[in-house]
């Protein structure tokens, strides 16, 4: 039977509620121990799914920097003020990115 295809709804939310109580940023090992998640998942989320609601700060140059500082948009942070669900923000940005290409 095996795993479902796509991203895992609980890992999202627990990633997005680490990231809301840190609006200064956390870095990719602390957001892996935070949630549980190892770092490569955590680090495939971050770079997939939810690379919209986000915004990092690279320490180093070059392909692999040496810290990566992870926090969400302050949109994101007004939309969770409302009451908004991961999942309302996530289409509202899918929306948004799709009308700006076109």
């Amino acid at each position: 039977m095996g795993r479902k295809k796509g991203f895992d709804g609980k890992k999202i939310s627990a990633i997005v509620s680490v990231l809301a109580r840190n609006p200064d940023g956390v870095w990719l090992r602390q957001l892996s121990r935070d949630t549980g998640i190892s770092a490569t998942t955590a680090g495939t989320y971050v770079s997939g799914i939810l690379k919209p609601l986000l915004e990092e700060a690279n320490l180093g140059t070059g392909a692999r920097p040496m810290l990566r500082v992870i926090r969400l948009k302050p949109y994101v942070f007004q939309k969770i003020a409302e009451g908004r669900s991961i999942s309302e923000i996530l289409k509202m940005l899918k929306i948004l990115s799709s009308a700006e290409s076109n």
